[in-house]
Order: structure tokens, then sequence, then C-alpha cells
């Protein structure tokens, strides 16, 4: 028996899949009218020419950290679970892609008919009924909502891929400033044993001369108490340094202490480059992640619009059903017992009471929350590079003040030290002497860090490095 072809209903499918629900995406809104063509608080180091956009921690020079970059992208927990939501939202957009194509399966049964005598017009019956054959399901995109739900959910795709280049910019730069931090702490370690070490002579000479009666006892104290300072000084200096070692072997997806023999040696504060190129406003803003995300966000917010939309409108589906069948057993097996049905369904919830209304309303609520954030992202980002660029010039005067404040220290520090060899100056001067030079030199360390830190975090706002 053939009660209908299932082939010509299907046929109808692309004349009745062509309205779209819901307001087209034209892009995100543009940024402020008040924003400057040119950063208001670059300096003549800063040049506004187009950056290369390469790993900027290159452009430091040291192997050591190339190396911990590398190993950190490749090994650090965060950015697996970035690339796994990666994964989820790819996923998300194949379901959603899957959704246009119909779902057919397959089935087959075995069961028993009582027919009562009522509707067999004389005593009950019974009959066995053998059945296999295959289903298929195809609701039609009349109006567009799995189409806007595809929208969606690419958009929500992009969103994760910048959420994950923002993990691995961010990542980069915690990585850089931990480790001008390990720099900057092991040079300030062995500045603060010298600080000690010449402490402790200025306390035995300052004894020697209270033996003597030349020196009160407050005064012995006094540097007896600047010995101690000097201990805690290079205890504090000696934490930091573990403290920032265990820091950057777990970013490197390591254990704490895993990484000491290769952060163990030698080595100074990298210093970034003369200058720096940083480009426009405009340029910025379109590399950083976070606003390539909102922006994302703000699409997928759009097409849920219409999602909500066509959800209130008339569901079509077509269903249909061939198999085999019969009474015996051998019916599934027989292409005389061919049989199928198919044709349309309709479903349309004429009074749902306001729900749909609700969600459209739910839907374009979030899409204008999605704007407003994607314009606060901008916002925020704006004042992200200006804050780093006039912190980074701050940085950069302070650096060469501190310079030629240690170059004057150490003029200093020569001429007391020729006066003591020829016995026109005591010894504890001298060593006063030795520890302001000394003093300098920290501070100079501290301003060198001071100047990298600030570099990283303006590669961090421009968003070099990565695309």
């Amino acid at each position: 028996m053939r009660v209908l072809p299932l082939v010509p209903p299907l046929l109808l499918i692309p004349m009745l899949g062509g309205c779209m629900m819901g307001p087209n995406f034209h892009g995100a809104p543009p940024p402020p009218a008040s924003m400057s063509k040119t950063f208001v608080r670059a300096d003549q180091a800063a040049m506004p020419v187009p950056p290369q956009l390469t790993p900027w921690w290159r452009t430091l020079n040291d192997p050591l950290l190339d190396q911990l970059i590398t190993r950190a992208l490749s090994s650090n927990p965060s950015i697996e679970v970035a690339e796994a939501r990666v994964r989820q939202a790819r996923s998300q957009m194949r379901g959603a892609r899957a959704a246009l194509a119909p779902v057919v399966g397959a089935g087959a049964g075995a069961g028993n008919i009582q027919a009562p005598g009522l509707v067999t017009g004389g005593e009950a019956k019974s009959s066995s009924l053998f059945l296999a054959g295959f289903d298929a399901l195809w609701e039609i995109d009349l109006f567009g909502g799995a189409r806007r739900n595809i929208e969606a959910t690419r958009a929500q795709f992009g969103a994760a891929q910048a959420d994950a280049d923002d993990t691995r910019l961010t990542l980069t730069a915690e990585i850089a400033r931990q480790y001008i931090a390990l720099r900057a702490s092991r040079q300030r370690l062995e500045i603060a044993r010298y600080l000690l070490t010449n402490q402790q002579k200025i306390a035995d000479l300052t004894a020697q001369l209270e033996g003597a009666g030349k020196v009160s006892r407050i005064e012995r104290e006094q540097t007896d108490r600047g010995v101690e300072a000097r201990r805690q000084t290079v205890a504090a200096l000696e934490a930091e340094v573990n403290d920032h070692k265990d820091a950057i072997a777990v970013l490197a997806g390591e254990a704490p202490g895993a990484l000491d023999t290769m952060l163990d040696g030698p080595g100074t504060v990298p210093l970034p480059p003369v200058e720096v190129a940083v480009g426009d406003p405009a340029a910025m803003l379109a590399r950083r992640p976070d606003i390539r995300a909102a922006a994302q966000r703000l699409h997928a917010a759009n097409a849920g619009i219409g999602v909500a939309e066509a959800a209130r409108m008339p569901r079509v589906s077509l269903a249909g059903v061939v198999g085999l069948g019969g009474a015996l057993k051998g019916d599934i097996t027989s292409a005389d017992n061919l049989w199928s049905v198919a044709g349309p369904t309709i479903q349309w919830n004429l009074a749902d009471f306001g729900r749909g209304r609700a969600g459209v309303d739910q839907a374009v609520a979030g899409r204008d929350e999605a704007a407003a954030g994607y314009r606060a992202t901008v916002l925020a980002a704006l004042q992200d590079a200006e804050g780093s660029l006039n912190r980074f010039g701050e940085a950069r005067k302070m650096f060469a003040m501190q310079a030629r404040n240690g170059l004057s220290a150490v003029h200093s520090n020569d001429l007391v030290q020729q006066s003591w060899r020829v016995g026109r100056s005591s010894a504890l001067v001298a060593l006063a002497a030795e520890n302001e030079q000394l003093a300098a030199e920290d501070l100079l360390v501290q301003a060198r860090m001071a100047l990298t830190t600030q570099f990283v975090a303006l590669q961090k706002a421009l968003a070099m490095g990565v695309n």
C-alpha cells in the first residue's frame, strides 16, 4: 500500500523558508566623536606610526623571557580553558547549522493488535504487526529563527576566539611583569647584602669609638638598629625573589620551584627600546581583543531578537515515514509491502498570555545591554591606553633622572674614597659615601624596573602581538 509519496512535499521547502525576523546587524557603534585622531598622552618617544604586530616581548632582547613566554603559551591552564571554550563555541555553531537539516531515524517493531467487536462488527479479533522503516522530521525555517540562531552562535564563536586572544595577551604581560620584578629583586638583593656588610662595619667601628669614649652609647645603638634594618631588608628581598620564581613557574604551567635552576642565572632588568611605535587610537581599538569580543557579543544579542521574534510565529514541519511491514514476519522483507506517509504539520500558540512578547522584550533589553557594554569597553580601552602612555612617559623621565643621580653618587663616592686613602677622611665617612652610592644604585634598579614594567603595560593596552 502507498498512502502518499514522501519526496514531493520536501521539494516545497526552498519555496517556504525565505523570511528573516529581527533586525539585521550593521556593525558595532562608532567610537565617541570626541576621540582624538592621535593619542593625547603620547610623548616624543612614542611614535604615531603603525607598530609592527610582532611579539612585543622580543623587543626587550631577553632570550630567557622569550623562552618563558613560549612555554607559558603552550602549557598555562588559562590558555587551555580559553581554547576549550573556543571548541565549545565551535560545536554550538555546528549544532545550530544542523538545525536546518532534517532529523532522520530508523526503527523496527513488532506487536499485537486487539480490535474489539465494536470495530470489527462482530467478534473481537487480534492480529500481529511487524514493521521496519525510516522516519524523517524537517522543521522549515519559515521565519528565520534557525538562521538567526546560526548568526548568534557564529558571533559567540568569534567572541570566544577574541577572549582566547585576550587571555594570551594578559598571560604574556603577566609573565613579563613577574620576570622583570624577579630580575629587579635579585639585583636589589645583591645591593642590600653589600649595604648590610657596610652597615656591620660601621657598627663595629662605632663600637670601637664608644669604647674609646669618642661616641655615645646612643650613637652606637643607632648603628646597631641600622644593621637589624638591613637584615630585615635582605630577608624581605629573599622572599620576594622566591615569590616571583614561584609565580613564573605557575604561569608556565609548572609547580612552584620547578624552574628555579632556569631562573637562578645572572641577569639585569631588560630595557625597552628608545622609541616605541604606538599608532593611533582607531587602530588600537580594532586590535584590542576585549573590544572585538564585546562587538561579537553585541552581534549575538542582536541576532537573539530575531530568534525570539521567530519563536512567536507558526512552526511548520514536514514529517514522513517509509517502511515495510505486515501481519507476518516475512512482510518486512518484501518490496510489495512498501508503505509511506508524509505530510506537513503546523503549530502556533495563539494565546500564550504574553510569553512570546516578553521573550522579545528580554532579547531587546539584552541587545541594549550589550551595546552599552561595548561602549563602556571602548571608553575603558581608551583610558587604559592613554593612562599607560602617561605612566610610561613619566617612568622614562624618572629613569633618566635617577640615572643622573646615580652618576653623581658614583662621582661623590670616588672623591671620598680618594680622600680616605690619603688620610683626609675617616673610614666611617668612606663607608657612608659607599652606602649612598649603593642606595642610588638601588633606586636606579627600581626606576629601571618601573620603566620596563610600564612598557609591558603599554604593550598590553595597545594589544600588541596578539594577531
